[in-house]
């Protein structure tokens, strides 16, 4: 008599990932890869999508050509995860990382906007980003109204050790020096 075990689910290289996609498996879904898993994303509602404008152009406008700037584009952290996060910060790329996604000693902050995906961004991208050694990690919290900004990576245990939270009428610093003020960054509120 043999003992069954448990199916173990397939987990997916990037290069399988990559692979998938450009055969067309994942066509017009919006999908990432974490910890080896396809992921699919939420849909942007209209804050989600107004948010990563605002900081789109406020990060432009205070960075300049110090950094590199991604709007929702894939970054490599490792063989398994290829997430896609909201904004990127990273290294100027001479290629314009056309030949490579951004690698984590080439970032220096990573920025999920959240509404549906507040869960997720705070627990599964956290960890991910910490153990990758993101040296910087926003959650824009949209139904809070606040940015919850995570530094110092502790990799072994897969966690920020210094979690601070802003408001509106505070500013918040850019690992370049510039600050951005959390009213810049949170769309108007309705009337």
């Amino acid at each position: 008599m043999t003992s069954a075990t448990a199916p173990a689910p397939r987990l997916f290289s990037r290069d399988e990932f990559q692979h998938l996609a450009m055969s067309g498996l994942f066509a017009g879904e919006k999908v990432e890869l974490i910890d080896g898993v396809v992921i699919a994303m939420s849909p942007q509602n209209t804050p989600h999508a107004a948010t990563v404008n605002r900081l789109n152009y406020q990060l432009m406008r205070l960075c300049g050509s110090e950094v590199y700037l991604r709007v929702q584009s894939p970054v490599a952290l490792g063989d398994y995860n290829q997430p896609e996060p909201d904004l990127a910060l990273c290294a100027p790329d001479p290629l314009d990382y056309a030949e490579a996604h951004p690698r984590p000693e080439q970032i220096f902050l990573l920025i999920e906007v959240a509404d549906a995906s507040l869960r997720q961004d705070r627990q599964r991208k956290a960890r991910l980003y910490a153990r990758s050694g993101i040296p910087q990690y926003w959650v824009v919290d949209l139904a809070r109204r606040r940015v919850e900004v995570m530094t110092s990576p502790h990799r072994a245990a897969e966690r920020y050790v210094r979690v601070r939270i802003f408001r509106a009428g505070q500013t918040v610093a850019l690992p370049q020096g510039p600050r951005i003020a959390v009213s810049d960054i949170l769309p108007p509120r309705r009337t």
